[in-house]
């Protein structure tokens, strides 16, 4: 019988917070034998440390509607309020006992699925459609950077298998790198900034479209599996990721540093059978309460903006890790559905759907995808086209970056909210398809040349642009009120 990739969370003790300390100022690696809980079947992974989860408060939240984006979400990010996580296998055979004797465990907080997370890149027979010019030229980008917003001071993590920054020198992007704020998940198998040229260093060339600007954040959380190489991991691993991009979110700010972070994910499960069944408290599709989904609100709470693919099992043309046959209905699993995200759909250059384009609804939100993003162009060379909703996702990941250079974030400010930047994305979209909201295009395509005007980038030129910058955000501030 197969093992199961399970996530166990750790209520707080003593031992689980000085194990985790112990990592974070490098004086351990791995989990704590001592620290590991003794659950029937269960193999513990003791290479992977705990991974501390804030604990998110709901008092404020109406009944009913645990991701209201317009809810007062207070995270506690004391260690002593915090649960911890740990990861390891069990045997199928054995799973309902160890979830059995967990519940009476109360040392430990739950037990879920760690499913399997793979890239959204499909590659159908179909030619490119376009090239990344086209893409530039429909986003407006050439009136934006005249408005200097070209993400300049802005973060953007690709949360993908690493991105390799001199090929994006020599394919003439240059985007800053900060290595200081990177991640990965095994620093002796990728180094960030120097990874292999892959998925991730697509994402990266796709990101500088609109935002040439940005400083990049490689946080390199897929692994490279089998010859050639394909990228896959666990949701555990995109945890660790999300604890790191926390880190940096609340980390003390330095005098003229801004704290606006965009995190681009263009990466999910792909099939119902990578779970536990919809209904097991271990469940990741449908669960708001799996750690990975609590955690992505958590990051969005401290601010960030996050962009999820919604991935490529579009009734047209699926991928075949869709399954056979395909599951095609409500294929937009977990935090890649979370009302928390911006989930991205694609359409070509044409803003024809792409096939493989995943149509909603959603599993923890109905209305998703929220927006569509090019796809399937000729762009960064890693491949023939720059495709899936892979592509999609960084191309309005980048968008989100340069509005970001108007509204920077500011927690006192509620236009600068990451629902509020959503909603601008989405109010401002072009409408695709029927008139109005539809589950395959959402909102519309992202359209760079309506938000240029909605932040009154025509009115701008470059001898005048601080006071008229100034003047916008007193404007977007009423605007959004």
């Amino acid at each position: 019988m197969p093992d199961y990739q399970v996530i166990i969370e750790l209520a707080h003790s003593k031992k689980v917070e000085d194990n985790f300390r112990a990592v974070t100022f490098g004086e351990a690696q791995g989990l704590d034998r001592a620290v590991a809980p003794a659950l029937p079947g269960l193999t513990v992974d003791e290479s992977f440390p705990p991974v501390a989860i804030p604990a998110v408060s709901d008092r404020d939240i109406p009944e009913g509607e645990i991701f209201d984006t317009n809810a007062n979400v207070a995270i506690d990010l004391s260690l002593e309020s915090s649960s911890y996580l740990v990861r390891g296998t069990v045997a199928e055979k054995d799973l309902d006992t160890l979830q059995a004797e967990a519940e009476k465990n109360a040392a430990v907080a739950g037990v879920f699925a760690d499913v399997a997370i793979q890239p959204m890149l499909v590659c159908p027979t179909s030619a490119a459609a376009g090239t990344d010019a086209d893409v530039e030229r429909l986003l407006c980008t050439k009136r934006l950077h005249r408005c200097r917003m070209d993400g300049t001071g802005v973060l953007v993590a690709i949360v993908d298998g690493g991105v390799n920054t001199a090929y994006l020198n020599s394919r003439g992007k240059n985007p800053t790198f900060d290595a200081t704020r990177s991640f990965a998940w095994d620093p002796a198998a990728v180094t960030p900034g120097s990874a292999p040229v892959g998925h991730g260093t697509m994402c990266a060339y796709d990101v500088c479209i609109a935002a040439p600007r940005c400083t990049i954040l490689d946080i390199a959380t897929l692994h490279p599996l089998g010859f050639p190489p394909q990228m896959s991991g666990l949701l555990s691993d995109a945890v660790r990721a999300y604890s790191h991009l926390l880190g940096v979110m609340t980390a003390p700010q330095r005098p003229g540093e801004g704290r606006s972070l965009v995190v681009s994910n263009s990466w999910g499960m792909f099939h119902p059978s990578w779970d536990l069944p919809v209904g097991d408290p271990g469940n990741y599709s449908d669960n708001p309460n799996h750690p990975f989904n609590r955690i992505v609100v958590a990051l969005e709470r401290a601010g960030a903006d996050i962009l999820f693919a919604a991935g490529n099992c579009g009734a047209d043309c699926p991928d075949g890790r869709c399954g056979s046959p395909p599951v095609t209905t409500k294929a937009i699993y977990g935090a890649n559905s979370s009302p928390a995200v911006t989930c991205v759909a694609g359409v070509d250059t044409t803003k024809v759907r792409a096939g493989y384009s995943a149509i909603g609804p959603g599993r923890l939100a109905i209305r998703k995808p929220d927006i569509s993003g090019y796809t399937h162009f000729v762009g960064s060379g890693v491949s023939a086209a720059d495709g899936g909703t892979s592509a999609a996702t960084p191309v309005v990941a980048g968008v989100v970056a340069v509005v970001r250079n108007r509204r920077p974030y500011d927690p006192t400010r509620s236009s600068t909210r990451p629902a509020a930047i959503r909603n601008l994305i989405r109010s401002t979209a072009e409408d695709l398809g029927p008139s109005g909201y539809d589950f395959r295009h959402g909102y519309g395509v992202v359209n760079g040349c309506a938000l240029a005007k909605k932040l009154r980038c025509e009115d701008d030129d470059d001898d005048d642009h601080d006071h008229d910058h100034d003047h916008d955000h007193d404007h977007d501030h009423d605007d959004d009120q």
